[in-house]
């Protein structure tokens, strides 16, 4: 007799939907309440970056974050106005953005290092070869000229200048 009841009451706790269970005219034989029926969950807009974006100071830091930033301006189109220094890491933004969507202003510049590690401040050479590579080959083909990306100063700075950048095709950015 337990056995009898622990079975009939198990059959209404138990949705017989999710064991194929349906009636003769193909309806469901449970359906639990609607306050425990799944809904459909809309993910959270994400913020979208604006049309433009204008960098006065970029400076270094993370390149994982960076490159995480920069691939967001990528996907969204992001124009970027380049109107100072870009340190280190920000120069990955070269890779992300497309000459036509970057613009240099005159003054600006580019600062490359190799890639040296937050605790011990000690060079980090497979990641200076990876960024590196990340860059288009005109940028490239200036660090190749400057001495090549085996010898980047771990401190301090090869810099780029406003007119290097613009020889290579970047557009002068409108004052």
């Amino acid at each position: 007799m337990k056995a009898a009841l622990l079975g009939a009451v198990l059959a209404t706790l138990v949705p017989t939907v999710a064991l194929g269970q349906y009636g003769r005219s193909g309806e469901p034989l449970y359906l639990p309440p609607p306050a425990l029926q799944p809904t459909a969950v809309k993910p959270a807009p994400i913020a979208r970056p604006p049309d433009t974006v204008i960098i006065r100071h970029g400076q270094g830091g993370r390149l994982d974050a960076h490159r995480f930033r920069f691939a967001d301006y990528q996907s969204n189109k992001t124009k970027v106005e380049l109107r100072g220094p870009c340190y280190s890491a920000c120069t990955l933004i070269t890779a992300y953005v497309a000459k036509e969507d970057l613009c240099i202003a005159p003054g600006a510049f580019m600062a490359f290092h190799a890639v040296r590690s937050l605790e011990k401040h000690e060079i980090m050479r497979a990641e200076t070869l990876r960024m590196y590579l990340q860059w288009p080959m005109d940028i490239r083909g200036w660090i190749d000229r400057m001495g090549r990306h085996e010898n980047l100063p771990l401190d301090g700075y090869w810099t780029m200048y406003d007119r290097d950048l613009w020889s290579m095709g970047y557009p002068r950015c409108a004052p």
